[in-house]
């Protein structure tokens, strides 16, 4: 274990709740090993939860992935920040190289997917990836939260199709309504 693991495991068990004592560590950390992606991956976390600084974040989750494209949770997180950032695409073209990471949550990565198929009104296709995030599940809170992402984006479906229904019904009240008032 480097000098740069055992900072990263004490800026770990310290984030969030003694932010002071986590980020010392994770700066000693960075200061032995600039490159170290856990590390580089925990600074992003915090600059995009705590600080809202995306740019910021995706700057170190690019280094991150530069440095060790197998790390895992850089690519969770890179994904979460190029969606909030509205670089839709490049997330889209990301999700190959993540879901070829051996280890890799499938399920998380195609939460991911299903938030950018949403993103861009593809609800059925959303929809079918929660189902495949569903069947690669590993626990019981996961099936049931992606279960309810699910149920969350068939009721939006049903609501936009609800409301393109009424549209059309007002659209057909106003072009008929001259005309009866002519009789």
């Amino acid at each position: 274990m480097t000098a740069a693991d055992k900072y990263y495991l004490k800026a770990k068990e310290n984030y969030p709740y003694e932010m002071e004592v986590a980020l010392e560590a994770l700066e000693f950390g960075l200061s032995y090993d600039d490159t170290h992606a856990p590390l580089l991956t925990l600074k992003a976390e915090i600059y995009f939860s705590d600080l809202k600084r995306l740019y910021a974040a995706l700057e170190c989750l690019e280094a991150a992935l530069y440095h060790d494209p197998y790390y895992t949770e850089a690519h969770y997180l890179y994904l979460r920040v190029l969606f909030e950032i509205g670089e839709t695409e490049k997330a889209a073209k990301h999700l190959p190289k993540a879901l070829a990471v051996k280890g890799i949550d499938k399920a998380k990565v195609w939460h991911q997917e299903a938030l950018i198929l949403e993103h861009h009104g593809l609800l059925d296709e959303a929809i079918e990836k929660l189902a495949e995030a569903q069947k690669y599940s590993q626990s019981k809170d996961g099936f049931s939260f992606y279960s309810s992402e699910a149920k969350r984006i068939r009721k939006k479906s049903k609501f936009i199709n609800h409301d393109a229904e009424a549209g059309e019904d007002a659209d057909d009240a106003t072009s008929s309504a001259p005309a009866e008032m002519a009789a």
